[in-house]
Order: C-alpha cells, then sequence, then structure tokens
C-alpha cells in the first residue's frame, strides 16, 4: 500500500461549451457555484488533504484564471500550459514533465462532492496498491449523481474491480476523481486525446480499481447542473 499522495492535478482547459454564453468572457472553471470559483471547491479538499503541489493545465481564457490562481494560498499551484486544449488525456500527457514519479490525484475543475465520513481523497489513498493499480477511480451511485451525462462508465466499473460492490447503488458512474501512476502516460500518445484511452489500457492489464464515493457528488458542466447543485447545496442536509 502507498502511503501519502503528494501531487495533484486539476483538469482546467477546457472551452466549457456548454456554458456557453457565460464561457466566452470566462473560464469555465471560475464560473462561481453558490458563491465561489467552481475550482475552489477542488482546491479546498486538497489543501484538507495536505498536498504539497498541484498541477493545473491551462488554455481558453487563460490569463484571468491564471491570474485567479495566483492569488491561491497554502498550495504549491504550478501551470501546464496548452495552446489549445488537449483534452483530458491529452493534458495529463503534456503535464507529464511537471508530474513526480509517484501517484497522483487527478480531478476535474467542473464537479463538487461532499463526505460523509472520511474524505474522499484521504479513502483513495488508503486504497491505493502501487504493485497492483495504475489507476484508482472514484465513483459514484448514478441515481445520486447531479448532472451526470450519459456515458459508457459502465463499461469501466464492474464488481470485481471494485471495492465494495452494492448492487442496490449501482449503476455506478465514474466521479471524476482519482489517483493515476505517471507510469501510464509513457507509452501515451501526443497530442489531443481522451483520458479514457488510459482507462481502457489500464483495464485490459487488469490494473483499474474503483472505490465508491460516501456521500454526495455534483457536476457542473450546465448552467441547469449549476442551478440544480446551489438549489441542493442550500439545504441544511448538504453541509
Amino acid at each position: 500500500m502507498h502511503g501519502k499522495i503528494k501531487q495533484a492535478m486539476i483538469l482546467a482547459a477546457g472551452y466549457g461549451t456548454r456554458l456557453r454564453p457565460l464561457t466566452d468572457r470566462t473560464p469555465k472553471p471560475l464560473i462561481p457555484v453558490a458563491g465561489k470559483p467552481m475550482i475552489e471547491y477542488a482546491l479546498d479538499r486538497l489543501k484538507s488533504y495536505g498536498i504539497e503541489e498541484v498541477i493545473i493545465n491551462v488554455s481558453h481564457l487563460k490569463e484571468p484564471l491564471a491570474a485567479y490562481l495566483s492569488s491561491v494560498r497554502g498550495l504549491s499551484i504550478r501551470l501546464s500550459e496548452e495552446a489549445e486544449p488537449l483534452e483530458t488525456g491529452g493534458g495529463l500527457k503534456q503535464a507529464l514533465p511537471l508530474l513526480g514519479a509517484g501517484p497522483f490525484f487527478t480531478i476535474n475543475s467542473d464537479i463538487l462532492w461532499i463526505d460523509e465520513g472520511p474524505s474522499a481523497l484521504d479513502r483513495l489513498a488508503r486504497h491505493w496498491d502501487d504493485a497492483r493499480m495504475d489507476i484508482l477511480l472514484l465513483t459514484q451511485s448514478r441515481a445520486r449523481a447531479v448532472g451526470y451525462d450519459r456515458g459508457e462508465d459502465h463499461l469501466f466499473i464492474k464488481p470485481e474491480n471494485t471495492f465494495g460492490w452494492n448492487e442496490a447503488e449501482a449503476p455506478y458512474i465514474i466521479a471524476s476523481v482519482g489517483i493515476l501512476h505517471p507510469r501510464l502516460l509513457a507509452k501515451a500518445p501526443e497530442g489531443k486525446f481522451s483520458v479514457k484511452l488510459l482507462w481502457h489500457q489500464a483495464l485490459r492489464e487488469n490494473r483499474l480499481a474503483c472505490l465508491p464515493h460516501r456521500g454526495r457528488w455534483f457536476q457542473t458542466g450546465t448552467l441547469a447542473d449549476i442551478q440544480k447543485t446551489e438549489e441542493l447545496l442550500a439545504r441544511p442536509s448538504a453541509s
């Protein structure tokens, strides 16, 4: 088992097309959700965990995003600049020189979550097994996910590779939080590609594992998703 995870990467370089026209002038990670930029939720979680360094990829409207990130206290932040967005996998590959030799957290900038009990990041780190895994993905019960897009998540999340699989909670979705080992990026292509390419590779090699989240989860990729998230966060039970 691995000890403390020391690095994280937040994926923040996309165009945010589903949030237009807001994202014509404001980078998606800075769109407010319940009064603060959506990326701040991930930064706060990483601070609470005790992460030492965060890599953040930037591209679309990178100047205001870089300015905001330069004001963040309590984290060492380094930027991975992309001339044009390289998608989730390409962004990770380009950041490889900034990533150390050990496993790191990956978080999409348009999600937020509430933990019930031990934090999701602590639980992921506790379940990480460097000898047996290249990727460990947090998952969420689809029935309780706000802002979920239909996808092929079921291809990756199976009873045999999921800790504490609960049939009553299934089907699960991938919650866009996880731990990834940089060795998986060594063979990845250059340029644009989806992180799902890496997931498929790890799955083929039996080195992809999943861990169900205990708590609530929100994806804020559209205006409707943000409004629903804000409504639910305003309820006393959401704190």
